[in-house]
């Protein structure tokens, strides 16, 4: 599975066997829109100033999980569905230049690592290491682990174009 990133765009794009199967538009700072097997789903800021780096995921017009980011810029993924309340951690590896998602039992789920492409155009590879238990659908965890991800690396590329290291 692939994701075509596109900051021009404002957009990601999850590709798997050559079929696009859902593409997220971002502001890259309040908002995210994307609809997936007939649902929609948005990721939005918090209204109050101190939750600025806190989002709501919202899906069908319901809010079901937030994300939130440590000092570390390690993404806290909460998802409450079917009854039940699951957390994941998505870990930014600098030096490898990759992301790891791992669930709340610490066993590791996903890697996302660059491909290929320009400085922002580019493609991640999505590895799965391990299926994620049922209760969420694996694209749908895709979608959710992805954004923050997004959401860092635009930080990162407004930096550098900004001068900053």
């Amino acid at each position: 599975m692939n994701i075509t990133t596109d900051f021009n765009k404002y957009c990601f794009e999850i590709i798997e066997n050559g079929n696009s199967i859902c593409k997220l538009t971002s502001d890259s700072n309040s908002i995210g829109k994307t609809n997936y097997l007939g649902d929609s789903i948005e990721f939005r800021t918090k209204d109050n100033w101190w939750e600025r780096y806190q989002y709501s995921i919202i899906k069908n017009s319901k809010t079901i999980g937030s994300i939130k980011f440590n000092w570390l810029l390690d993404s806290i993924i909460t998802i409450n569905q079917k009854g039940l309340e699951k957390k994941y951690i998505l870990k930014i590896n600098t030096l490898k230049q990759e992301f790891n998602l791992y669930d709340d039992n610490k066993i590791h789920l996903l890697k996302y690592k660059k491909t290929e492409g320009d400085f922002s155009v580019f493609e991640i590879n999505c590895k799965i290491i391990k299926q994620p238990e049922e209760i969420i659908d694996l694209n749908e965890l895709i979608i959710y682990s992805y954004y923050p991800a997004f959401l860092i690396m635009h930080g990162t590329l407004i930096n550098q174009m900004n001068g900053g290291g």
